[in-house]
């Protein structure tokens, strides 16, 4: 089974896992419909449409107009926050707007699989390895909202089949991505021979690159017996932070590691500590497991942001 000419709408077709995703369903002949926050530049895309996604009745003219027979939903919004004003904006774009793709597919015949990215975030605090079989407990605005776009799609696919797969990608990183993310961030810092501010950097979180991640929505979508399934996409190697720094310095070298400055942040308030998922499930539901280890990945993506220093 193929994408050989099926349509695939990408929500988010604009963001770092986005234009990742959208290059590789080109290459796999498939076309590839986006919906951006605002117009891009890209050969990999047969149409784009710039929607705000919690408008409902543009997203459903779309989503009429295009029939795909795929779907993969991955616009969000990020905000870690644990304030009022942060839940609501959580829950309007990744609630509200995800209800509004949901409803305007579930009117859509043509829709083979429902494919969405959910969150790590939606397990909070609990005990290592996460597992999905695990009661989640979130503890700020984006680990909620993701798990109440998850509950929405569990209960669709019980009450009515929906067919639909929530990925929960541990942390994702690569080419291209911005400086919101400490990976990126702490990168650019050292490729300028900036000094880097962070924590001591004692928490363990679990990295997966992003080209692993775009295969596994690829499986996700191409998954016939999937249905209202949640499945942790993640490396299940656990890494500390301050790890992950001086080997991200090695890999630079010329000193890279003497800009590193342990504990000239304070750790947040809301910070989990332990922060590493199980990916058994990935492996016999949908034959996936990561292939490329967090060293390669990571010179991957200092070779990346060295290049584009020099541009």
């Amino acid at each position: 089974m193929t994408f050989k000419k099926k349509r695939v709408l990408v929500t988010g077709a604009g963001g770092f896992i986005g234009k990742h995703l959208c290059k590789a369903l080109f290459k796999e002949d498939a076309t590839v419909v986006g919906l951006v926050r605002s117009e891009i530049d890209s050969k990999y895309l047969s149409e784009q449409y710039v929607v705000d996604i919690s408008s409902e009745i543009y997203v459903r003219q779309i989503i009429n107009e295009v029939k795909p027979e795929y779907v993969v939903h991955l616009a969000s919004n990020k905000s870690r926050g644990d304030n009022p004003r942060t839940y609501s904006e959580a829950y309007r774009n990744n609630l509200i707007g995800s209800l509004n793709i949901i409803n305007a597919c579930q009117n859509n015949h043509m829709l083979l699989k429902f494919v969405t990215l959910g969150s790590s975030d939606e397990y909070g605090k609990l005990r290592v390895p996460f597992k999905e079989t695990e009661k989640e407990a979130p503890i700020n605005a984006y680990g909620a909202s993701k798990l109440a776009v998850t509950e929405l799609l569990k209960t669709l696919a019980r009450s009515n089949g929906f067919s639909s797969v929530i990925l929960r990608p541990s942390i994702v990183y690569g080419p291209g991505q911005d400086d919101s993310m400490f990976l990126p961030a702490l990168i650019r810092a050292l490729v300028a021979g900036n000094s880097f501010d962070m924590s001591l950097g004692e928490q363990t979180r679990d990295f997966v690159y992003v080209d692993d991640l775009v295969q596994a929505i690829i499986q996700a979508l191409l998954a016939p017996s999937l249905c209202g399934d949640v499945i942790n996409i993640s490396s299940a190697t656990p890494i500390r932070i301050d790890a992950l720094a001086k080997m991200t310095a090695n890999i630079l070298g010329k000193g890279a590691e003497e800009l590193l400055k342990f504990g000239a942040k304070d750790y947040r308030t809301s910070d989990v500590m332990q922060y590493w998922a199980a990916n058994t499930l990935a492996k016999s539901l949908l034959g996936w497991s990561p292939t490329v280890s967090l060293e390669e990945g990571v010179q991957r993506t200092v070779d990346y942001f060295k290049a584009a220093a020099v541009k």
